[in-house]
């Protein structure tokens, strides 16, 4: 039996992808009847302009709000939504058109809290997205069971009985919400999903700067995260202890180097510490072309072997949240 869905898309400055966002859910195969909540959080650009423009292709609904935030966005669609299923997709990614009918298979499960779909790296993007939606696979693609620890809201479905019981998202995390929202879930006796044949486009942002921030705010998202549940300090089905690792690790490369620095200023006469830097971070350098490698099979493009490259930047990134974080504690 299919369900009545609601969806919700928390909309910021997406003029460029909005438009087959919400094509995409209209032009879903599913039978079950279908309503569309876009929420516009103080989107600058022409966004909110081209939503209004859809309305006549169906069960459409817009919020417009000040600028508060994805978690405030989503949380206000959720509270609007008619149906008992909300799916949350964001403003970035174009669903497959059986997506939703597999998606919502799932809930025949009365235990099933939240399902989460696949996320595919679209041909037509520039060289970073694609770096970027790859190691985004390959997190996936490493999920062996279909039972999992956290959902992405990105393309997700929640049961709206499940939510009453475990609350909505916490605004006190800008990032890292969704992680909370799923360890919550599970903690209220609901099972997590992951429908690795739920297929969506994500089209990442294109620019270095972007992605870091991206970075930095999801680094001190887990910080927040491990303060609120401190069982989950190795990580969960998708962010694994293999990547919480990253973090230690490249701080001690900088703690080693800085100190080999010092002590070759003050002319120390036994300095082991830069080669101690540099076999750190050959370890971190070989985890990562490991996890290249397993890229490179995969996809077949060379852009794979620059990711260990990038990474070294996301880990600094990493460890530069985890330092402002420890600092707020002091």
């Amino acid at each position: 039996m299919y369900l009545p869905v609601s969806v919700v898309v928390p909309l910021y400055n997406a003029e460029r992808h909005i438009k087959d966002v919400t094509e995409a859910i209209f032009s879903q195969d599913y039978p079950a009847p279908l309503e569309i909540i876009v929420v516009n959080d103080g989107s600058r650009d022409r966004s909110l302009e081209i939503v209004k423009g859809l309305k006549d292709r169906g069960d459409l609904k817009i919020i417009d709000q000040p600028n508060q935030g994805a978690v405030t966005a989503t949380n206000n669609g959720f509270k609007v939504a008619k149906y008992d299923i909300i799916c949350s997709v964001d403003s970035d990614v174009v669903l497959q058109k059986d997506w939703l009918r597999k998606i919502t298979e799932e809930f025949d499960d009365p235990a099933v809290g939240a399902v989460q779909g696949y996320y595919k790296t679209p041909h037509d993007v520039s060289f970073l997205a694609k770096m970027m939606g790859y190691d985004v696979e390959a997190r996936y693609d490493g999920i062996a069971s279909k039972y999992v620890t956290h959902v992405c809201t990105g393309n997700t479905a929640y049961r709206k009985s499940a939510l009453d019981k475990a609350g909505l998202f916490d605004p006190a995390f800008k990032y890292g919400y969704d992680n909370d929202m799923s360890y919550r879930l599970q903690k209220a006796g609901y099972k997590l999903v992951f429908r690795k044949d739920a297929l969506c486009d994500h089209y990442w942002k294109a620019d270095i700067k972007g992605y870091l921030k991206q970075q930095y705010w999801s680094a001190y998202g887990r910080m927040q995260l491990v303060q609120k549940h401190k069982e989950k300090i190795a990580g969960d089905s998708v962010s694994g202890l293999r990547m919480i690792l990253q973090v230690p690790l490249t701080l001690l490369f900088f703690i080693l180097l800085i100190s080999s620095i010092v002590l070759v200023i003050f002319r120390f006469p036994y300095n082991y510490s830069l080669l101690s830097a540099f076999t750190v971070l050959g370890i971190i350098l070989l985890d990562r072309f490991i996890f290249a490698f397993s890229v490179l099979e995969k996809q077949k493009t060379f852009i794979a072997l620059l990711l260990p490259f990038i990474h070294l930047l996301r880990n600094t990134v990493w460890c530069w949240a985890f330092i402002r974080w420890s600092a707020k504690l002091l």
